[in-house]
């Protein structure tokens, strides 16, 4: 758990100090509750302070904001899910802040309804308090230990589907869409590590110089914020950081009584030498810190502004997301065609030749959700779930180009989305693959996210663990007792096909393009008699015949329990231009990292493993420079020899 997710659980439980806990809500038997269901998806190590806020949240009748994602939801949950939008598909800004007012007003009011029909606790239907607390949580996201998610997708050519851009010899970071980058806790920049180290307000810069790590300096956004990531550009670099429980642009957070004590900023350094960094400014936005991503030059940046306590009529600013201290203008706030957000989603756009001010910023009105980047639009999507896992999931699409944003349409198709991965842009369509109760689906939408084809009824009984796109193919994984992989043909977008479907014991969690002909899956080996998890499986998959895909090779890493690269794509270091495959793994005696290669005749060669030192929050990253690997967990750098895998040096920042 985070500080931030710290916070909000503190403020929750001083708010709830006098509440009477229902006797079926309280901790002995919603712990004999959920013995008694079989979960459909694994609670890993970070999600059990969501599912803690989410009880408490149950009790309360509101929603808990945790790693970009939305756990649960605080008014009725209908008979079946509705479908969030109206017909219209267009996204209608506001005509004046009374309108946005009477908006916020109306929702208000429908939930004290709901809330006084149920007796002042707002349950999750049907579902499990554990499923609902963890139904959106993906390979992403977030949001991990850094709060997001990635990989490279939607690749043209082989050099493109190499899943660590690099540039020079030195990794970066694995992004989820080619061309746009996203922010880390540790980056170089071929000479010098940057490490976000544990007191989470300080940068560490090490010069890797002669292969001796040498901490030269740090920067330091002050004790009072919290960087989640940042951003290495043109001789300069981003921090993204939340403010949190101060008084942001001149308003004490706390003064209605609002549980929303954050606001986000980036502030940006000159590290032109990267001995003596120069803070040249810094842009702030009311909200939790959602996500990020950098592209054609600029930041976008996204946080969540909820609208909890008083709210003053003739006072905009105390229901109007701040930018630079600034309420947002009201013909840049969007109004979804129904009277049902308690959030505002805030999108501002930067430039980091000018670090000070704000190329444009946009609300739009939600109930929380994910985000998905593409190379032109930036998509948010979140889901309404019925009973029985009825769900249907809205979306609506936001183009961006050189830092000016416009949002285009909204849409709808049903299921959830596992994570980001199951959701690509190509050639200006949309392709989805989602999950709904014991189905699994497939969805084209074009460029006013109107549904143009469809598969459904996919995989009965299966849910998609994972998936990735590759031009006109798309692949996903199914699990419930085996895991198939299927190949859908998606070159026709009205008519969509399955292509074929591999079927093999265990599930692949994370899907990462090795070359145009090979597909890596990481994820976990199962028993075929017991059902249960025996280790870590990596897969490499010929795809060459996309009809008939085959399990090439297999490496099962016995007694190791999970990694991070299940939740946080960017922990894995994957370059098959070095034959580079490399992830931390969680053992009986704590945690190693891996590093292997692949070979078409030999199958996969573990290199390296050995003992992570250090320890934190976040997940353990492996960078190299040249040919040295550098693993960073925490406050602690570990370098060994590419050459030999022999340990040369390390540091304790």
């Amino acid at each position: 758990m985070d500080r931030r997710e710290q916070d909000v659980l503190d403020q929750i439980r001083k708010q709830t100090e006098d509440i009477d806990v229902p006797e079926s809500l309280k901790p002995d038997n919603v712990s004999r509750m959920l013995e008694g269901k079989k979960p459909k998806r694994r609670i890993r190590p970070y999600q059990i302070g969501t599912l803690a806020a989410a009880c408490v949240a149950a009790i309360i009748g509101i929603a808990v904001w945790t790693d970009g994602k939305i756990s649960g939801t605080g008014d009725n949950v209908p008979e079946s899910a509705e479908s969030g939008i109206s017909e219209s598909k267009k996204i209608a800004s506001a005509d004046s802040y009374e309108q946005i007012y009477q908006y916020i007003e109306e929702y208000q009011k429908e939930t004290e309804r709901a809330n006084s029909v149920d007796g002042g606790v707002a349950l999750f239907g049907e579902r499990s308090v554990e499923e609902s607390a963890v139904s959106d949580m993906g390979a992403a996201s977030n949001t991990s230990g850094t709060k997001t998610a990635s990989g490279a997708e939607s690749f043209t050519s082989a050099a493109q589907a190499d899943s660590a851009a690099v540039s020079g010899d030195y990794s970066q970071t694995n992004v989820r869409q080619e061309g746009v980058d996203e922010g880390d806790v540790v980056k170089t920049d071929g000479t010098y590590l940057y490490v976000l180290e544990d007191n989470g307000h300080e940068i560490g810069i090490v010069n890797t110089r002669n292969q001796n790590l040498e901490k030269v300096a740090a920067i330091d956004v002050g004790e009072d914020c919290y960087i989640y990531e940042f951003y290495l550009a043109q001789k300069k670099l981003v921090a993204v950081c939340s403010r949190n429980g101060v008084a942001f642009d001149g308003i004490d957070p706390l003064a209605n009584g609002s549980l929303n004590l954050e606001a986000t900023l980036a502030v940006t350094y000159d590290i032109q030498d990267p001995q003596n960094p120069v803070e040249e400014g810094r842009v702030s936005q009311s909200g939790n810190y959602n996500s990020s991503r950098m592209s054609d030059g600029y930041l976008y940046l996204f946080s969540e502004y909820y609208m909890w306590g008083d709210m003053d009529q003739n006072e905009p600013r105390s229901y109007v997301p701040l930018i630079n201290g600034d309420i947002i203008k009201e013909s840049s706030i969007y109004l979804p065609q129904i009277s049902k957000a308690y959030m505002y989603e805030v999108i501002t756009s930067i430039d980091p030749d000018d670090p000070d001010e704000v190329k444009d910023s946009k609300a739009i009105f939600s109930k929380g959700g994910q985000i998905y980047v593409s190379n032109e639009n930036i998509y948010f999507y979140e889901t309404e779930w019925g009973y029985n896992d009825n769900c249907v999931t809205t979306i609506r699409k936001v183009a961006y180009k050189d830092g000016e944003l416009t949002a285009k349409a909204q849409g709808q198709f049903g299921g959830y989305l596992n994570d980001s991965f199951s959701i690509d842009e190509y050639e200006g369509n949309l392709r989805v693959v989602t999950t709904e109760g014991d189905t699994n689906s497939v969805y084209m939408l074009d460029k006013e996210l109107e549904i143009i084809g469809s598969i459904e009824d996919l995989a009965e009984d299966e849910r998609v663990y994972s998936a990735r796109f590759m031009g006109d193919t798309g692949y996903f994984v199914t699990f419930r007792e085996t895991d198939p992989l299927f190949s859908v043909d998606l070159s026709n977008p009205k008519k969509p096909k399955i292509l074929g479907a591999l079927k093999i014991p265990g599930f692949s969690e994370y899907l990462h393009f090795y070359g145009e002909d090979k597909l890596l899956g990481i994820g976990m080996n199962v028993d075929e008699e017991t059902m249960t998890t025996d280790g870590v499986k990596l897969s490499m998959f010929d795809i060459s015949d996309k009809a008939d895909v085959k399990e090439e090779d297999t490496y099962i890493l016995k007694n190791v329990y999970s990694t991070d690269v299940s939740y946080d794509y960017k922990a894995v270091l994957v370059d098959q231009s070095r034959n580079i495959i490399g992830f931390a793994g969680y053992a009986g005696g704590g945690q190693n990292y891996y590093l292997f290669e692949y070979d078409e005749d030999n199958g996969f060669n573990c290199n390296m493993e050995e003992e992570i030192n250090g320890n934190g929050g976040r997940s353990a990253r492996g960078v190299y420079i040249g040919d040295i690997l550098y693993v960073v967990q925490g406050n602690i750098i570990e370098a060994y020899s590419l050459k030999d895998y022999i340990k040369v040096d390390d540091l304790i920042l």
